[in-house]
């Protein structure tokens, strides 16, 4: 999978401290979250989780609770792709439920991107150009 090419992932990811680390399938995971204070009312982003593969030092997804104008939650997945919103909730649910549902959607972008493998027996091997 390519970077997110998202200035934002990349200022969240460096300047947040992390809520925790975790290994999900190929991914290192980065999970951050927004507290509310006087200063800071949750910004856009109340919680993201960021996806890294192997040795890169660039995230390959987000998966992001993020509020819009009127007040609704989405859950987002960015990849450098694009973004799509996965559901949409009237309050922001707790980060363990917002870790599980974000987690599912990260499986879902990972079946998406999995080699396809040849089932049919029938097919001739490669040619060899050289002995």
């Amino acid at each position: 999978m390519d970077a997110l090419r998202d200035p934002s992932c990349l200022r969240d990811l460096f300047i947040s401290s992390p809520l925790e680390r975790f290994r999900h399938g190929p991914w290192s995971v980065v999970a951050i979250a927004s507290k509310p204070s006087n200063e800071h009312h949750y910004g856009r982003y109340r919680y993201r989780l960021f996806f890294i593969e192997g040795s890169a030092t660039r995230p390959v997804m987000a998966i992001n609770m993020e509020s819009d104008i009127l007040g609704t939650w989405r859950l987002t997945k960015t990849t450098a792709s694009g973004s799509v919103i996965v559901t949409s909730f009237d309050e922001v649910p707790e980060y363990e439920a917002f870790k599980s549902i974000a987690l599912l959607a990260a499986d879902s972008e990972a079946e998406s991107h999995r080699p396809l493998t040849r089932t049919d027996k029938r097919a001739r091997p490669p040619r060899r150009l050289y002995p």
